[in-house]
């Protein structure tokens, strides 16, 4: 069997979908959604509504039907969750479908959704009204909350609502040392998704809303879609573990610091090549055939090429410098 050890962080320390431990667990929370609700309220600091989806694909289907209606279109990079892996999902959900413009590594600009929008025909500007964020993006890059800022005002001056993809961003945090209100409703984005399977709690992601309306559609497509929301109780009890004891950032700046490292020897390699900073905790590197002979033998990775054989490493809470080294025995 391959090790899964670098392939996403839902194989933290190799088990699949690992959770909070229970010795981690704060014992005052019962599992009830309101209460974590309240303490995420208390972390952004606005008048936000907190919503539960079972998982990270269903959290962004939900999110842009609610917000921007069935069947409309939303602009992403193509790099994008929202327009690679999630996107058959997310039009057999929601009935939307993703416009792809270019990014620099998966980070869209404010020109460039400006350009999009403005060649699109008639028949499509009219049904594209949301923009979709990966913060971090697919590359590990980090937007500042000054550019989401830069991004919303561009949007919203064109009648465009603006939805952050979420699921890892204790990481980008982690990075920018600053409150995650500061990069999703206090810099004018319309949605959040909140993800912690990431960062070891397995169960669903909150959905963070700025209108109350778009709230209430959310609430609406769930039920009549008939959402499994069982995982609501096991997933509160351990997102509020990361919020209450700070864990998410012991996790997270752990993750980072391990891709750092990582970083540092695959760029001391002869043939290899660090296709982009490493900002969190992804690394993505240009790999030589033999190398990535040897490495696909013992590693279950993601590989795309772009136009050489690039590696998507990913490391996480549970990353040691004991596992950064026999990855890099293989590499040698």
């Amino acid at each position: 069997m391959k090790n899964i050890f670098f392939c996403d962080e839902d194989y933290a320390g190799g088990n699949p979908g690992a959770l909070v431990a229970p010795e981690d667990t704060n014992p005052e929370n019962d599992g009830s959604q309101e209460e974590l609700f309240s303490k995420i309220r208390d972390h952004f600091e606005g008048d936000v509504s907190p919503c539960y989806a079972p998982d990270r694909t269903t959290a962004l289907a939900l999110a842009l039907a609610a917000a921007a209606g069935k069947n409309s279109l939303y602009l992403c990079s193509k790099t994008s969750y929202a327009a690679s892996r999630a996107s058959a999902s997310i039009t057999g959900i929601a009935g939307m479908k993703p416009l792809e413009i270019p990014s620099e590594f998966g980070k869209l600009h404010p020109e460039t959704i400006l350009k999009c929008l403005g060649t699109l025909p008639k028949h499509q500007y009219d049904r594209c009204n949301i923009v979709v964020l990966s913060q971090p993006t697919e590359y590990g890059l980090v937007y500042t909350p000054e550019e989401i800022e830069e991004i919303c005002l561009c949007a919203h001056e064109n009648n465009t609502l603006v939805l952050v993809d979420g699921s890892r961003l204790f990481f980008a945090a982690a990075n920018l040392l600053r409150p995650f209100r500061e990069q999703t409703l206090f810099a004018g984005v319309d949605v959040a998704t909140f993800g912690a399977a990431k960062n070891g709690v397995a169960g669903g992601e909150a959905v963070l809303i700025s209108k109350r309306g778009i709230a209430e559609r959310f609430r609406k497509l769930q039920k009549a879609m008939h959402i499994d929301l069982s995982g609501a109780g096991s997933f509160s009890s351990g997102f509020d573990c990361l919020l209450t004891y700070r864990l998410w950032r012991k996790r997270a700046l752990h993750a980072n610091k391990m891709a750092a490292a990582l970083g540092n020897e695959l760029s001391g390699i002869p043939g290899i090549r660090l296709v982009c900073s490493v900002e969190t905790n992804k690394v993505i590197a240009e790999v030589p055939p033999g190398a990535l002979q040897r490495l696909s033998e013992e590693y279950s990775l993601r590989t795309f090429r772009c136009p050489g054989d690039v590696v998507r490493f990913v490391t996480n809470y549970t990353t040691s410098g004991e596992d950064i080294s026999r990855l890099i025995d293989v590499l040698r």
